[in-house]
């Protein structure tokens, strides 16, 4: 990929989280869950840590190195001709400098994207606004380097823990790191589990600017979230753990010397893998 492509799909991407349709973003982990998004007519690909962690054998929480996740970004990368965004966690380090290096080098995998988030560590307190604020400032300061405008997509984790307070202090929280970490230089914020409608609008009223929210079982509906100005929609490992899901039916009633319904019945034939193959 030449600098110029990577730099007109860092532009659709933004472009993409300023239109008024909400960017729907089914994460993957591989180069055939790719192909099969750019086939369907999805204009980006995500990338979910989770799911490429899950599908190696290790837990969530960068308990996979960063060169196994570069390895997954560039063969996701290469695969497509659409915008990739990876979730890169906290950053694979905690010093501005070293996040911003290892950032670079997603750039450098192909990227066009990424997320980076305010926890300390998985599920505990969060980094200090300002010290995130220099986290994400590092971040675009090399990209502005690389001559490339990643598209910053901050979280926070202040509705999943390390933060002490009710629902509305909640949001008081997340409005302020929200306001700081555009300041700094994000171009998409992720209250992570802030999902039902009332709180996202307020979020939302108060930073006027692109939102990613989280797609669960009690997140408001597509069409309610657009309405609201909700820019992006996500699935996090929810792709894997759905197809996990099917996996473990179709184990469990060969134990019974059940049906191959489950398995042959509607299923995806092999001509039709080999044209997300072919792109």
């Amino acid at each position: 990929m030449t600098r110029a492509e990577q730099q007109q799909k860092a532009e659709t991407l933004l472009a993409l989280h300023h239109a008024s349709e909400l960017l729907v973003l089914p994460n993957i982990w591989d180069p055939l869950g790719a192909r099969m998004l750019q086939r369907l007519g999805y204009p980006a690909v995500a990338i979910a840590s989770a799911a490429v962690a899950f599908s190696l054998g290790y837990d969530d929480g960068q308990n996979i190195s960063l060169d196994a996740m570069l390895d997954a970004v560039r063969r996701i990368a290469e695969s497509v001709d659409l915008p990739v965004t990876a979730d890169m966690e906290r950053g694979y380090g905690e010093q501005p400098g070293e996040v911003a290096e290892n950032m670079r080098r997603v750039l450098q995998a192909g990227a066009a994207g990424i997320n980076l988030e305010d926890s300390t560590v998985e599920g505990g307190p969060l980094h200090a606004i300002e010290f995130q604020c220099d986290r994400i400032s590092a971040v675009r300061a090399m990209a502005e380097q690389e001559d490339i405008p990643l598209v910053i997509n901050a979280r926070t984790d202040v509705f999943i823990g390390g933060f002490d307070g009710d629902h509305e202090a909640r949001i008081t929280e997340t409005i302020r790191r929200g306001k700081a970490y555009f300041d700094a230089g994000a171009d998409c914020f992720y209250p992570i589990l802030a999902g039902d409608i009332e709180t996202l609008k307020t979020i939302h009223d108060a930073l006027q600017a692109p939102i990613n929210v989280l797609a669960l079982g009690n997140t408001a509906p597509m069409r309610d979230l657009e309405a609201i100005g909700i820019s992006r929609l996500s699935l996090g490992p929810g792709m894997i753990k759905a197809g996990l899901t099917v996996m473990k039916t179709i184990a469990e009633e060969l134990q019974q010397y059940g049906s191959y319904d489950l398995f042959t019945k509607d299923a995806i034939d092999s001509d039709t893998v080999r044209t997300y193959l072919k792109g």
